[in-house]
């Protein structure tokens, strides 16, 4: 259970969070991008492709890949169910990754740059305490926000989806494996990261440019699917998933003893 100097850190990093313009624009910004822009202009331009099929000739060894149904689709379909499956899939774990990058070097570097931590080992509380409420300072606010828009994205694409098909098209089974199994590994694989690179950082700024890097194995997901050389089922899904939460919570611990010390 949480004690009530665990609860009073984690309201105090959340309303750390939430007051600071440097944390909230990004998170805000971001998600609006991926998840409402971006779609939206996915759903419209469908409507512009008609029976032109020559839009997907560079996506031809995807294609190739695909399961029989996508044979049925019209182009317009096609466009929508292998943006929602194959590029969107990649791009949501952005969020994740980046609002536990900016919460976790706002709350670790944060408390280096206000000269804090000190004061905060001293406070009448255990090691093993303040571990967990410094987790659950960045992953709570940083789930809800991934939740939230996972929300807005499903709803965005099921009214495309009675628009194109009749029907709602989101989310399926791989859509949960990533919203309730995929995106709290990468959340904590984002925030262990972060607490390495708050442990050598000075400042905020600097973090966050380290916490970046994150970014590339996601880009490197997203060609891969794109391409057709990397197709994730479901049993690679839930078996990463499982890897990355047995990597993270030991290395995140080890990592922030670092900086206490």
């Amino acid at each position: 259970m949480i004690n009530k100097s665990e609860k009073a850190l984690i309201c105090k990093d959340i309303n750390e969070i939430t007051s600071s313009k440097r944390v909230f624009i990004p998170m805000t910004i971001v998600p609006v991008v991926l998840i409402v822009i971006i779609p939206f202009a996915v759903l419209i331009g469908a409507n512009f492709i008609g029976s032109d099929s020559s839009t997907f000739t560079k996506m031809a060894p995807l294609l190739k890949k695909l399961p029989s149904e996508y044979s049925a689709y019209t182009p317009a379909q096609l466009l929508i169910m292998v943006s929602l499956n194959f590029m969107f899939s990649s791009y949501f774990l952005i969020i994740p990754i980046m609002c536990s990058g900016v919460i976790g070097a706002s709350s670790f570097v944060g408390e280096k740059e206000h000269k804090t931590m000190e004061s905060l080992l001293y406070t009448p509380i255990s090691m093993e305490q303040l571990l967990r409420a410094k987790i659950l300072g960045v992953f709570v606010p940083s789930y809800i926000i991934t939740f939230i828009s996972f929300v807005v994205f499903g709803i965005i694409f099921d009214v495309g989806g009675f628009i194109y098909f009749g029907k709602l098209i989101f989310p399926d089974v791989k859509w949960l494996i990533i919203i309730f199994w995929i995106t709290p590994a990468v959340n904590l694989l984002s925030l262990t990261f972060t607490v390495m690179v708050s442990a050598k950082s000075e400042t905020f700024q600097e973090a966050q440019q380290v916490s970046g890097f994150l970014l590339i194995p996601v880009i490197i997901l997203l060609v891969g699917q794109m391409t057709g050389v990397l197709l994730l089922n479901k049993a690679i899904m839930l078996a990463g998933g499982r890897i990355l939460m047995i990597i993270d919570l030991p290395t995140y611990k080890e990592n922030f003893l670092q900086i206490c010390s």
